[in-house]
């Protein structure tokens, strides 16, 4: 990953001017390995902070003040449009055509409620500035025409019923939002405590507001805030900063000047600017606590409690000093199930468990929120006397030091991991630079650095009571909350519904449906049109092949072993990566020697085993414990494919852990605590004590209530889950573990007698230790060698057996248990599934077999279903059809192809556009260029750099899995010389297999007419 600064000189001072740009300052960020550049551009005052080192993979993001007082989502809808096209790229979708032909490692665009912010990254050089082109000129000379104004944000269409209705992506976006619960309750008491500010209302826009928006003033918020002096260009990596700035100048900066002649960036300017920012972020302080009452979206009416939360307003937050004290405040009291109001929540009984969306929410003014799910009528006001119950006791009592220095372990290794967060590590910096330009304060103050944290900690050891006055001074005396409680309503949706109605009444006034459909012609063909892409800059796949071979990544993993004191030898994985001073450390025993109905508890089993308490520690001093002394223990289980090839058959024949189902506990800790941490992980699994029945019932509902939140948000997954549950005895258990299986299975164990569970559990754990297993080790090569002693000893302290064969089940054994209706014979082939959903819009899926992995074809189709994605799927449905995603996916090793929608306003549509698609495709006459761009865009996906434990993972998955390095260079082989021919006859196939066994799972909103049997989900 990084490397130090000293590889990189700066030959930029404070006080120099370059090419335009004055430097207003240089300062050393040692804890990132880098020099920061903070400049401005003379006559458009747009800023640059530049952190150079040595990392190659570089990341530019173009940020911009976006506050809007009204919930029309103008700055979300603004955020799509300048992706659709600019003056010197005047395509349909740019951005869309940047993913299917850039090696980017990142490609995206974040509306927040007071800034949008256009991020990319990329590893190669030529291709960044390729991304930079063609991000900078789609948000300073967008095209923003009519056309892409009802695209993204909304229109009328007439339906074949001949009934109006509004649609647009990113009106459809946001009804999936208002359909989940969980979204939005977290909102409401945001909007309840920030009063007369822009976070009142919904930045993403309320779909009941978002028609209200006119294109006269879609474009003038362009104009108002898409301009120079209001931009903040964040840059990092190895690039220097002067070939950057003499990009920008070149071919924005000199174009923006050009086209107002006589602007002249002032300070006059930005002050007006931050002063009108800073007057939309600031809350009016409320007079006294309020109490907010209100609905959320829900499938069952008064079935379910409500959500209570309590939420403070602590303020700006002007520097990294003042954030991190509430950061360490939250830890303190928050940080895991044993911190005191977190252990006060957990057991009061008020609620079923802790309520989403806790801790800090980091707005302009970063507000602090507490509470539970799952309250019973007429006990919101408990829920608030409890808390501030808990938090005068801890200032009276004081804050116990293990909680103090569990918080210093956990930001301590927060500080030192090396993370990629949906995302490079050069993302999770770039907001704090960001947020203090956009706030006026100094930029170099903003970052959280290592001396931050010291000094806070120094506060702590010379002020006693340092920490109980900020709980005083934020909570206690702080007047400034807010009491909500959102109660779950199917009267919710069926109001909006009934609103949008009458919304669409109101607009069809102004219009008629002759005129409608002529503009949803004139849309159609604005769409439909083909694009020539040839104005995109690529790269191409020669570049990337040296001699006939491909420079590959290297994640070796040592095969060895450890033998015990009786002579039997465990399977010893050995990873050595550079990972800052941390290990992980991993044992697994293997779950497929257990009967098939066993693995309905195995989920909550997992959730549960490190969570529960072991020896002499209740549950609660064990999280203590173990956030003391580790960065976590925990439990998960691992399945997947394992390909059948002529490179593997040796490795296949040669080790039984090969193609196994795991339960894996996992341990990081930093190098000095290795050996405690192995203590206490050994004795989590010689002591686990599922006694505390309680417990047990708290984890079982949290579990619960988790897992029916992220259906109605994240459909399309368990769409995709159940649509390959019978195509291998993986996709079964994958369904059963993780799909719409387990969430009936949850149900019903959340309310089972717990004593059956218990005693199921224990049969679980006794039945896998018994069954042998492995150790893996992911640390630094001195650490490996240095404690090789300790990794002995904990083999010897949990009894690790040699591993023993696998119970051989079939995969009807595994089926039957994912059959929801009752209906279907496991042995019949595949068919159609219709679910219902609480909510406004819905998700389709589609599955079939192809080319597994290793055969010749597989990477062409791999290329196929990313043309797919990003082309033709995007225009159809998305661009089109209005649904906010479309995906084409196959699973490498099965050759497994999976279609499917996101947010869509008509899945059962949907479906049979998946066909017209791939018959489209099938036709089509791919060119060398064409092709190439689409071989760029999805080798992308083997070039994202890698965190230390990543690349310690994925060496452990391709060993236990048998994913042979020699079939992988293969296959990026066949990929890069993938020509015209080979395209064209991937697509081929694709039609041909999917007009055989197919899969599709709708899932529908209420009222969606979806037609035959359906499954109504109990949401």
């Amino acid at each position: 990953m990084m490397k130090s600064m000293s590889e990189i000189k700066v030959a930029l001072k404070k006080g120099d001017e370059y090419n335009g740009f004055s430097v207003l300052n240089v300062f050393e960020l040692k804890d990132y390995h880098s020099t920061a550049v903070h400049l401005r551009h003379k006559n458009t005052g747009l800023e640059v902070l530049h952190l150079v080192n040595a990392e190659t993979e570089n990341l530019f993001a173009f940020a911009f003040r976006t506050p809007n007082k009204k919930g029309n989502g103008a700055a979300h809808i603004m955020e799509h449009s300048v992706l659709c096209g600019s003056e010197r790229y005047p395509l349909k979708d740019p951005f869309t055509q940047l993913s299917n032909q850039s090696v980017k490692t990142y490609l995206n665009a974040a509306t927040f409620a007071d800034k949008t912010v256009y991020p990319a990254s990329s590893t190669v050089e030529a291709d960044y500035f390729n991304l930079m082109s063609v991000y900078a000129d789609a948000v300073f000379f967008p095209r923003l025409s009519p056309e892409i104004f009802a695209q993204e944000a909304h229109r009328l269409e007439i339906g074949p019923d001949g009934k109006p209705s509004i649609q647009g992506v990113v009106y459809n976006e946001m009804k999936g939002a208002y359909s989940s619960f969980e979204s939005v309750a977290m909102d409401a008491p945001v909007r309840a405590l920030l009063k007369n500010s822009i976070y009142e209302e919904d930045s993403g826009g309320d779909p009941l507001q978002i028609p209200l928006l006119s294109y006269k003033e879609y474009l003038y918020f362009h104009k108002k805030w898409y301009r120079p002096e209001n931009c903040f260009v964040f840059l990092y990596g190895n690039i220097s900063t002067e070939k950057q700035l003499d990009f920008l100048q070149e071919n924005f900066l000199s174009r923006l000047e050009q086209k107002n002649s006589t602007f002249k960036w002032s300070e006059e300017a930005r002050s007006s600017i931050l002063k009108t920012c800073l007057e939309c972020v600031t809350p009016a302080p409320l007079e006294e606590p309020v109490f907010v009452k209100t609905t959320g979206p829900s499938g069952e009416e008064n079935e379910k409690g409500s959500t209570v939360y309590v939420t403070w307003d602590l303020g700006a937050s002007e520097n990294a000093l003042q954030s991190m004290e509430k950061i360490f405040l939250t830890g303190v009291l928050l940080n895991h199930d044993g911190s005191p109001l977190q252990k006060a929540l957990v057991e009061s009984g008020l609620g079923e468990d802790t309520a989403p969306g806790m801790g800090l929410d980091g707005l302009y003014h970063t507000l602090f929120t507490t509470g539970l799910r799952g309250v019973k009528k007429g006990n919101a006001e408990k829920v608030k006397a409890l808390v501030f119950e808990t938090l005068e006791s801890i200032i009276k009592n004081g804050i116990d030091k293990n909680d103090i220095d569990s918080t210093l372990m956990g930001l301590e290794f927060s500080h030192r991991e090396i993370e990629r967060h949906n995302g490079p590590f050069a993302k999770s910096l770039m907001l704090a630079p960001i947020n203090a330009w956009l706030y006026g304060y100094k930029i170099e103050d903003s970052f959280r650095l290592r001396s931050v944290l010291e000094n806070v900690r120094e506060k702590i050891q010379k002020q006693p009571g340092y920490l109980e006055e900020l709980i005083k001074k934020f909570f206690i005396e702080n007047k400034n909350y807010v009491l909500c409680e959102v109660v779950p309503s199917k009267k919710y949706t069926s109001d909006r519904t009934k609103r949008e109605k009458e919304l669409v009444s109101l607009l069809m006034k102004n219009t008629t449906v002759e005129k409608v459909r002529q503009q949803n012609e004139e849309l159609h063909a604005f769409q439909s049109k083909k694009d020539d892409a040839s104005c995109l800059p690529h790269l191409h796949p020669k570049d990337f092949i040296k001699e006939g071979k491909r420079v590959s990544d290297d994640y070796s993993l040592e095969i060895s072993k450890i033998e015990t004191a009786d002579g039997e030898k465990i399977d010893y994985f050995v990873s050595r990566e550079n990972t800052n001073g941390i290990t992980y450390f991993e044992t697994g025993f293997p779950a497929d020697v257990l009967d098939p109905e066993k693995y309905l508890y195995l989920s909550l089993f997992a959730d549960t085993v490190s969570d529960c308490g072991w020896g002499k520690l209740s549950w609660s001093e064990a999280a203590r414990q173990t956030a003391l002394c580790t960065g976590g223990i925990t439990c998960s289980i691992l399945t997947s494919e394992t390909p059948v090839t002529k490179n593997n058959a040796l490795f296949r024949q040669q080790h039984d852990f090969v193609g196994r189902d795991w339960i894996i506990f996992k341990l990081k800790v930093i190098d000095e605590k290795l050996e405690e941490g192995l203590n206490l992980l050994a004795d989590n699994i010689n002591e686990v004590d599922f006694t505390d029945l309680k417990r047990l019932k708290d984890i079982a509902v949290e579990a619960r209530n988790d897992f029916a939140s992220s259906i109605v948000p994240g459909g399309h997954q368990y769409a995709m889950l159940r649509s390959l549950r019978k195509s291998s005895r993986v996709a079964a258990v994958d369904e059963i573990l993780n799909g719409l299986t387990q969430f009936y299975s949850l149900q019903k164990l959340s309310k089972a007698d717990q004593k059956k569970n218990a005693a199921v559990f224990k049969e679980i754990f006794s039945e896998i230790k018994k069954a042998g297993g492995f150790i893996h080790i992911t640390a630094e090569a001195e650490t490996i060698e240095k404690n090789a002693s300790l990794l002995k000893k904990f083999v010897k302290d949990i009894g690790l057996s040699a591993l023993k064969p696998a119970a051989g089940r079939e995969l009807t054994d595994f089926v039957k248990l994912t059959e929801l209706q009752k209906k279907s014979d496991p042995a019949e082939e595949w068919g159609t599934e219709k679910i219902v959903i609480p909510g406004l819009v819905g998700f389709a899926c589609e599955a079939f077999r192809t080319i597994p992995y290793a055969q010749k074809g597989n990477a062409y189709l791999e290329i196929c279903c990313h043309w797919l994605s990003n082309i033709l799927l995007w225009e159809k449905i998305r661009t089109i059809g209005g649904a906010y995603g479309a995906f084409c996916d196959i699973d490498s090793i099965t050759g497994n192809i999976l279609f499917s929608s996101y947010r869509d306003p008509s899945p059962q549509k949907t479906v049979d556009v998946f066909e017209e698609c791939l018959k489209e495709a099938s036709e089509m006459n791919f060119t060398e260029d064409e092709t190439q761009k689409a071989v760029m865009g999805t080798y992308s996906h083997f070039v994202v750099p890698k965190t230390p434990h990543s690349r310690g993972n994925i060496a452990l998955l391709r060993t236990l899995y048998a994913i042979d390095e020699r079939d992988r260079e293969n296959k990026i082989l066949e990929l890069l010389n993938c020509s015209p021919e080979d395209l064209r006859e991937g697509f081929k196939k694709l039609y041909e297999f999917s007009r055989n066994i197919k899969y599709r799972v709708i899932i529908g909103a209420e009222g969606c007419d979806l037609g035959g049997e359906k499954l109504v989900l109990p949401l």
